[in-house]
């Protein structure tokens, strides 16, 4: 019988995140929509499947060990995306100032950036480190985009963000066992 492994169900939650804000972010389904109710299921998945399975993930890690050597750092990683995506959805339900996002965007850019470093050092090349590679693109492109209302880096981040689902998925399944 093989152990259970939490890393399944924040990669899931991920997963699901960034491929229904990349569609989004690149126009599919929006034209005529009601932006309000698309708005508030944005909120609702970026905080159920984005933030509170990374979350949860992000706590297995660090109670359980689940990541072998790597479970501090996973840990932490899965943690402020988890984070992050709380945030994200939070904001999509109750609004606030988006240049003050902008500047969290360039907080977690700088976090992930060493994420990244971190993930090379440790030989997390493949498929961990090239995912981290595009979610730095990713933040660095948010930071702009969310402080101009360009829609050429809302595309942009559209496609980073259906990128990471692809990429994501080379860890998932493993961590199903696949």
């Amino acid at each position: 019988m093989l152990p259970v492994n939490p890393e399944a169900i924040g990669l899931f939650g991920l997963i699901a995140t960034v491929i229904c804000f990349g569609l989004e972010q690149i126009g599919v389904g929006v034209k005529g929509a009601d932006h309000t109710k698309l708005t508030t299921s944005l909120g609702l998945i970026a905080i159920l499947f984005g933030g509170l399975a990374q979350i949860f993930t992000g706590l297995c890690m660090y109670l359980f060990s689940v990541g072998g050597d790597h479970s501090i750092y996973l840990g932490t990683v899965f943690s402020f995306f988890g984070l992050f995506w709380v945030l994200v959805g939070l904001f999509f339900l109750k609004g606030g100032d988006k240049k003050v996002i902008a500047h969290f965007f360039a907080t977690g850019f700088i976090l992930c950036v060493g994420f990244t470093l971190k993930a090379f050092q440790d030989g997390l090349v493949w498929p961990l480190g090239i995912d981290l590679i595009v979610i730095d693109v990713l933040l660095a492109v948010l930071v702009p985009a969310w402080y101009t209302n360009n829609p050429l880096l809302t595309k942009i981040a559209g496609i980073c963000n259906l990128t990471i689902g692809i990429i994501s998925m080379f860890l998932l399944f493993p961590a199903i066992g696949l």
